[in-house]
Formats: structure tokens, C-alpha cells, sequence
């Protein structure tokens, strides 16, 4: 049997491997997805999909679909020592999304919408096939391929992703690529299972803090997600029972409910460590094969799935030959930090929720007592939380792949998250981001406001340049003012002017627009012509 020829080899079939599947597909591009697994596991798993993962996951399906079959959490509750210490509420937060709600689901359920998506586009994970070697050279990559009879196949790709988790035989395979960190000493175990009389409310999920700590995550049909940090004289050699849960949840959360008919208890150990570099270069690490750490914040499965969001169409972009290899270095360059960040940050909030040191705890104990209602009075401490754990805020202004043009004063800048809200055509109102489709570059004219407008002239003759250049292979989008007269001109109404308030562009500007929904250049339309500039030079950027 002759080699087999691919442009990406995806190791592993979990949702950050489905998702680079899908940015591929969509993008035209060749590439076989495999996971040594016979069938996905029948275990919940990852429980949060973040507002900005909703958006994003907009652009291959309808994610309404996916949030149909799960609970939007509107905040958290906390316990301290069995009592009520505080709220978080997070509604009314978050103004310019469609989405700015946590999903919390079953990984079962997003990993069927995410299929359900892949399948739209005639692809599906082929399981039961293993990657047992992984060999990279100047110009690709040789992998031999192993099914579960043992029958083994060769394949050559330009490029192999290891979305493959921590033990990722991509990543192992790299020579220049190293993965540092620890296990953390605590002793986790895990409850799926339905609740009677329950009292914990169905919208938001409860962290609870005292000798030991605990954390109820409600799911659909009456059951719940009970994760338990026992406390360092626990027998962690025992197996836990439905009575260990218990006892737990009526001495942290007193009244919460009974549990019975448990479907998943399982005892786990966690762990923290992080990549040197996210490309060893012409293998890739993506997710979990890159970054692991506590699940404190439920960030990890999303920050997988965007990870290949950001690469997906890089690949494309290098394999088609339309941008130089040096834009797939950018990938390192833009997602290494925000796993970085992400380990940091939730080692920090898993010590102080899951500490087993007794004096820190009893310290703890106490000064969350007024440290939590403190915290959760202001708005803008919320905001900030907010933003952060939602993935809303996640920015790669500092990357040497976006810039922003000179008399732009508006605080969304190059490389920030593309906004969200109401635009209408026609007496028809729909969200801006749907017009953004993941299969190439978008700009975006805004005509600016009320006596700064521009003339119907100056629109239209921005549209037809970028039109005209099928160079640069951008659709363009027109975002009228209320005000502004485009009877003749195609395009959108920007409803109550908000879309322009926050691009910060009262004045007539343009938005240059990734595939990932991020902002690659942004400026005045009088600096149109320093767009066309930019993107001549995309073979000099590093």
C-alpha cells in the first residue's frame, strides 16, 4: 500500500481536534482527523462552554442549538462553612454579545453539536486509529497510523496538530518542545447524579469553603455535578461512595438536596504544567497537549477550542501560499501567552479554594467572610472577573500580525475581539458576527456619525476598491449610522449606533477582520490607503 498524502494530520478527536476539523473544512483544506479511541466516552467531563466560545462556535452551526441542551448560568453562590456568603451575578455584565451567558453541559453534548457540525461539511473523526509514530522533516511530516486490528498504514502531511491531551505523542515527538509543571498533592473526587428536594437554584453554580471544599454544578433533568477536594486525614485510598458526596454536600451546602442514582464517581488528581513553545516547526500543539491545570474558572476545554480557532486558518493562509510560514509562528505567539496566563491564574484561585494547609484555611475562612460581600458590591470588580473568565477579554493586540492606523482613538484597537450587537436590513435584525464567516478575511466600512458621516460617494468608492482587488479576498460589509441616508447603498443599519460606540469610531472608519473574529487593522477610512499598504507587506511581517 502506497503512502497516503495530507495537508494536516489531526491527532486526537476531542473538541479542540474537531474544532481545527472544522476551521479546515471550511477552509478548503485536506486533512484526516484520527482518535485512538473506539467511541467517545459516555462521561460529562468539561461542563463550561464560555460566552466567547459560544461565538465563536456560532460560525459553524447554530450554537443555540447546542444551549438548548444545557443551563445558562447567570453567577455563583458562595458557602462558608455551610452559610451563604455572597452572590455573583453576572447578568447585564457583558452588552455586546449575543451570548453573554456560561453554558453549563455535559462535554457528551458539545462534543455530538460539534460532529453534528463536522458531518455538515462531509468529515468525520475516524476512531479506533492510532498515531504510533511521528516523524517530522524539512518538508513534512511521515506518521504511521495503527487500527485496532493492529493493521498499519503511512501517511505523509505538510503539518501534524497533537490535540491528542497530556500525554500528546505530537508533542513528544518535537524535539525542541518541552512540558513543565506538577501534580497538585490534593485528592479530587468526582459525582455525577440526580437530586430530590433539591433547594440549589437551577441558574448559577455553588462553591462551597470549610474543612474541605466543594462545588455543585447543576445539569439538566434534575441532576447535578458534585466535585469534592478531601481534606488531608480523608482516606484518599478509600473508594468513594454516594455517602462520601452526601456528607459533604450537608455539611458545606446544608439543604442543597438528596443525592441518589449516581451515574459517574470517579477519584482524579490534577495537574499544572505548560509548554515551551506551541510549534516545533512543522508539528503543533493545541489544547491540552499544550496547557493543563485545575479546572478552577472552567477554562480549559474552551481555551483548547480557540486554540485552533487561531490556527486553523493560519494553516490554511500558509498551505495555499497566500502568506509566508512566518504567520504560523504568530500562533505561538498569540495563544502561549493566554495559556500562560491561564495556568497562573488558576493556580491561584485552585490554592485558595482547594488549600488543605489548616491554618491557611482557617485564615481563608475568615476573611472571605467580609472579603466576598466586599468584592461582589461593585459592578466593576464583577466586570473585571467577568471578562476574564468569560474569554471575552481575550486580546492579541501586542502580536506583531495586527496594527492599528494612525488618528484611530477609539479603545478597541488591533488585534481586540471583534463586538457584538443588533444590526438591521430591511426591517430585519440580526447580530453583526453572523456576517463573519470563518472562510475569510471580512471588511468592515463604518460610516460614521450624525454630522461626521461620509458622503455616499466616499462609501461607495471604498467598497468598490476592495471589491474590484481580488487579491486580498475580503468580503466587505457597510454599517450605516441611524441617520445616515444609504437608501442606495447596500448594507446594514447599526442600531442605536452601538457597533460605532464601541469600535470607538464616531468619525468614518474601517475594520479589517480576521477569519477568527479578531481584529487584524482598524483605522480611519481617510487611512484606507495604509491598509492597502499593510497588506502588501505580509511578506516582510515576522
Amino acid at each position: 500500500m502506497g503512502i497516503k498524502e495530507t495537508d494536516v494530520l489531526i491527532v486526537g478527536g476531542g473538541p479542540t481536534g474537531v474544532t481545527l476539523a472544522l476551521e479546515l473544512a471550511v477552509q478548503g483544506i485536506s486533512f484526516r482527523i484520527i482518535d485512538k479511541e473506539p467511541r467517545r466516552s459516555d462521561k460529562s467531563r468539561a461542563l463550561g462552554v464560555q460566552p466567547r466560545t459560544l461565538e465563536l462556535l456560532n460560525r459553524h452551526g447554530d450554537i443555540r442549538k447546542l444551549i438548548a441542551r444545557g443551563n445558562l448560568s447567570s453567577g455563583t453562590t458562595f458557602y462558608l462553612n455551610g452559610k451563604k456568603a455572597a452572590d455573583i451575578d453576572i447578568t447585564g455584565l457583558a452588552r455586546n454579545t449575543a451570548f453573554p451567558l456560561m453554558l453549563i453541559i455535559s462535554q457528551v453534548n458539545t462534543e455530538e453539536y460539534l460532529d453534528e457540525c463536522l458531518a455538515k461539511y462531509g468529515f468525520a473523526v475516524e476512531r479506533g486509529i492510532e498515531a504510533t509514530s511521528v516523524a517530522q522533516d524539512s518538508d513534512g511530516v511521515t506518521a504511521i497510523l495503527s487500527n485496532q486490528d493492529g493493521v498499519e498504514e503511512t501517511i505523509r502531511a505538510k503539518y501534524a496538530v497533537g490535540a491528542d491531551g497530556a500525554h500528546s505523542i505530537v508533542r513528544k515527538s518535537a524535539t525542541g518542545l518541552t512540558f513543565q509543571g506538577a501534580a497538585y498533592p490534593q485528592d479530587f473526587i468526582l459525582c455525577d447524579a440526580s437530586i430530590r428536594n433539591a433547594k440549589i437554584p437551577w441558574d448559577r453554580f455553588s462553591l462551597c469553603m470549610g474543612k474541605g471544599s466543594l462545588a455543585v454544578f447543576p445539569l439538566k433533568d434534575g441532576t447535578c455535578r458534585v466535585v469534592v477536594s478531601r481534606v488531608q486525614e480523608s482516606n484518599a485510598d478509600v473508594e468513594p461512595t454516594l455517602d462520601v458526596f452526601q456528607d459533604m454536600l450537608n455539611r458545606l451546602h446544608p439543604g442543597a438536596g438528596e443525592l441518589y442514582n449516581p451515574t459517574w464517581i470517579t477519584q482524579f488528581h490534577l495537574h499544572h504544567r505548560g509548554v515551551n513553545s506551541y510549534r516545533d516547526r512543522r508539528l503543533f500543539v493545541a489544547g491540552d497537549a499544550a496547557h493543563i491545570h485545575s479546572p478552577a474558572g472552567a477554562q480549559g476545554m474552551n481555551t483548547g477550542i480557540q486554540d485552533s480557532i487561531n490556527l486553523g486558518w493560519k494553516l490554511a493562509k500558509v498551505i495555499r501560499g497566500e502568506r509566508p510560514d512566518s504567520l504560523l509562528d504568530t500562533y505561538d505567539r498569540e495563544r502561549r501567552p493566554i495559556g500562560q496566563n491561564l495556568l497562573e491564574s488558576s493556580d491561584k484561585m485552585f490554592t485558595w479554594g482547594c488549600s488543605t494547609n489548616p491554618f491557611f484555611v482557617t485564615f481563608r475562612n475568615l476573611i472571605f467572610t467580609w472579603v466576598l460581600p466586599w468584592f461582589v458590591s461593585s459592578e466593576n470588580r464583577r466586570a473585571n472577573i467577568y471578562k476574564f473568565i468569560s474569554e471575552l477579554g481575550i486580546s492579541y493586540k501586542d502580536s506583531s500580525g495586527v496594527g492599528t492606523a494612525p488618528g484611530h482613538s477609539g479603545s478597541i484597537v488591533g488585534g481586540d475581539r471583534v463586538p457584538d450587537r443588533k444590526i438591521q436590513s430591511a426591517g430585519n435584525e440580526k447580530y453583526f458576527l453572523e456576517l463573519l464567516t470563518p472562510d475569510t478575511y471580512h471588511l468592515v466600512l463604518l460610516s460614521g456619525v450624525d454630522d461626521n458621516a461620509a458622503t455616499k460617494d466616499a462609501i461607495l468608492e471604498a467598497q468598490s476598491k476592495f471589491e474590484n482587488d481580488k487579491s486580498n479576498g475580503a468580503k466587505v460589509h457597510t454599517i450605516f449610522s441611524e441617520k445616515f441616508d444609504a437608501a442606495t447603498i447596500p448594507g446594514y443599519t447599526d442600531i442605536g449606533n452601538r457597533l460605532h460606540d464601541d469600535f470607538g469610531c464616531s468619525k468614518p472608519s474601517y475594520v479589517y477582520i480576521r477569519p477568527d473574529s479578531y481584529i487584524e487593522h482598524i483605522g480611519p477610512l481617510s487611512e484606507l490607503k495604509g491598509l492597502s499598504k499593510w497588506l502588501r507587506s505580509y511578506d516582510s511581517k515576522p
